[in-house]
């Protein structure tokens, strides 16, 4: 059977509408992933607490997904959370502009607070936390493992790295998101957002913080939207 050609191609239109006169919208798309730095004063304060919770052992591998040796945790929630809350109200105020509407008000409980010291070929699988909002933080990554990714050369995402992935595989559509952390940086996300971390091989370790948040009623009625006729 003979194919059918192209009987015209893509050229210069004739039209007097020019490219930069054309006005468009474009639609949000899917969570939103929040991402900003703590401060060094904040990091050591994590680092200063961890020590305390590894000296005791508060394991807390049991409630976990992690394949980790070392997961404790923080006891001492009140002194971290103090600070955090700036970042909540942070996060607060970008979902809303990013949303086009006031619809998340600040008003958080932190429900989990734990600590984890990643070592070589340590990793996370695919999971989610029960909550509504989770986050990660990281007071210290050590440059061996920047530099490892660095040099990684494959097709695959690098050692060390965390992924989040939303919706499905689509080339026109982005459904996975990549980021090599580094220290001081802090992600805010969706808490059913499938995320997975991945291991690395330098002898070092490599400490983060991770946690979840719970809206009162009213801040999760907002952000979830208005319950539409037929919803469960």
């Amino acid at each position: 059977m003979k194919k059918e050609r192209n009987i015209s191609m893509i050229t210069q239109s004739d039209s007097s509408t020019k490219t930069e006169d054309i006005k468009y919208s474009y639609f949000h798309w899917g969570p939103f992933l929040f991402h900003t730095e703590i401060t060094q004063e904040e990091c050591d304060i994590i680092i200063e607490e961890g020590k305390k919770c590894r000296r005791k052992s508060n394991d807390y591998r049991a409630k976990l997904a992690g394949h980790l040796s070392e997961e404790y945790k923080l006891e001492n929630a009140e002194r971290i959370a103090g600070w955090l809350k700036n970042y909540f109200n942070a996060y607060a105020a970008g979902y809303n502009k990013w949303r086009g509407e006031g619809s998340l008000k600040p008003n958080f409980t932190l429900t989990a607070l734990w600590i984890n010291y990643m070592k070589a070929n340590e990793f996370n699988p695919p999971h989610d936390h029960g909550s509504d909002l989770s986050f990660v933080l990281y007071p210290d990554v050590p440059k061996e493992i920047t530099q490892e990714n660095k040099d990684f050369k494959g097709t695959m995402r690098g050692p060390g790295g965390i992924s989040w992935i939303y919706g499905q595989g689509n080339r026109q559509c982005i459904s996975v998101v990549h980021r090599m952390p580094a220290t001081r940086d802090l992600f805010i996300f969706p808490a059913g957002l499938q995320h997975w971390v991945f291991p690395f091989r330098s002898n070092v370790e490599r400490v983060s913080v991770s946690g979840n948040i719970l809206f009162d009623q009213d801040s999760r009625m907002d952000y979830l939207g208005p319950i539409q006729k037929g919803d469960k």
